[in-house]
């Protein structure tokens, strides 16, 4: 039993582990970008890191949540989760297609926007069966080999002294696809993807290949709505800023500096849904305890935040016009309501209404982009339009959660 405790205790850790390690891969990656490229070509990489990520990892980590779950049931295969990555990769290129004129560069950002969506896809489609399949070692390394290809590329680039924000941007576009490569395309079979140890209840008529194939589009839609919305609130205020200060770009490298790095506790928010899933899945109320925690941690994070983010923004990332420290601090405070809603978001998914919490981010990123493209400065109204966006969640998780 100790052993087995162990054994989860270090697959889990790995598997955070290599996370991590990617996330810190993109933010070292963007540090020395910072210092190789002129401020109006650092806030474009920057600018194509976040909204890569918001429709790239937002749409199809769903696809790798609902495969897993279905790998591990036996309920469906391979061909179910082409079908639901096909159907969600036209939805990426039409949305990147909508957000290109935010971007600068031109035709090159455009196209590496189109390979970053496809490169994502493939990474997100090989990570579900892997996890469905219990096999967390190449799971992991899904995410070990893309962080580690990118800092290599970051090394390369800064030895030949690369000065064209194309070749950074291609990274980030190009890294993502390197893993399906080394670990899945050569050996994964559609068989692989269904358990060998499924066993149906007795008297249940064998599965057949098409019931094996066939699964609803709808869960997946709601838990991609879902992604994509939140990881829109969060990550697309500095690509508003980018893409109207286009005249003033040290301005605007500067706040998405700051934005960059006030969201960085924004990569703790899956561990808090995951901590409580189990709890409140079982019938659990959510414990206050653990409620009274986040929120002094968030108030915590708006004092630190605000005096120490912008000496990380200078030291790291050479920013020269940091935004005011009202803006940094009302920047933290909304991912100390994101946080919070974090929270009211797990009692909703644990009672099987991701349509509810769907349709609350999914307000918020409509409010954060009307606030954000149409009032002005930008700088202020992203700013305020995120905070409002990140309330307003709030507010609608805990008012959905209250109603039977």
């Amino acid at each position: 039993m100790k052993a087995d405790v162990l054994r989860r205790g270090g697959t889990a850790a790995h598997v955070a582990g290599s996370q991590v390690a990617l996330a810190a891969s993109n933010y070292i990656l963007l540090a020395i970008a910072a210092r190789h490229l002129d401020p109006a070509g650092f806030a474009s990489v920057s600018a194509y890191y976040l909204l890569i990520n918001t429709v790239g990892r937002g749409l199809f980590a769903a696809v790798e949540l609902e495969t897993t779950r279905a790998v591990a049931a036996g309920t469906h295969g391979m061909r179910a989760a082409l079908r639901q990555t096909g159907v969600l990769l036209v939805g990426a290129l039409v949305l990147l297609g909508l957000a290109a004129p935010l971007l600068t560069g031109g035709v090159t950002t455009v196209a590496l926007l189109a390979v970053g969506a496809v490169t994502m896809a493939a990474a997100y489609l090989v990570r579900g069966p892997l996890a469905g399949r219990q096999r967390y070692g190449r799971y992991a390394a899904t995410f070990w080999i893309e962080a580690g290809v990118g800092l290599a590329a970051a090394v390369v680039l800064t030895v030949i002294d690369e000065h064209a924000t194309a070749a950074w941007i291609a990274v980030l576009a190009l890294a993502p696809g390197v893993a399906p490569l080394v670990l899945w395309a050569p050996r994964l079979r559609l068989q692989e993807c269904h358990p060998p140890d499924v066993r149906l209840p007795e008297g249940h008529p064998p599965a057949t290949a098409a019931a094996h194939d066939a699964a609803p589009l709808g869960p997946v839609l709601w838990s991609a709505a879902l992604l994509l919305a939140g990881q829109g609130v969060w990550n697309l205020a500095p690509v508003l800023v980018t893409g109207r200060l286009t005249d003033a770009a040290t301005l605007a490298a500067g706040f998405t500096t700051v934005a960059v790095v006030v969201r960085a506790p924004v990569l703790l928010f899956p561990t808090i849904q995951a901590m409580l899933l189990p709890r409140l899945a079982g019938g659990a109320r959510t414990p206050r305890a653990l409620v009274a925690a986040v929120v002094a941690a968030g108030l915590v994070w708006v004092a630190v935040a605000t005096v120490a983010v912008p000496f990380v923004a200078a030291f790291v990332f050479a920013t020269t016009a940091p935004p005011a420290p009202w803006i940094v601090a009302l920047l933290a405070l909304s991912i100390a309501l994101g946080a919070v809603a974090q929270v009211a978001q797990a009692q909703l998914v644990a009672g099987r209404r991701t349509h509810a919490a769907a349709l609350a981010w999914l307000l918020g990123l409509v409010v954060l982009l009307g606030i954000g493209l149409v009032a002005a400065p930008p700088v202020p109204a992203a700013t305020i339009g995120q905070l409002a966006a990140a309330g307003l969640v709030l507010g609608a998780l805990v008012f959905a959660g209250r109603k039977p």
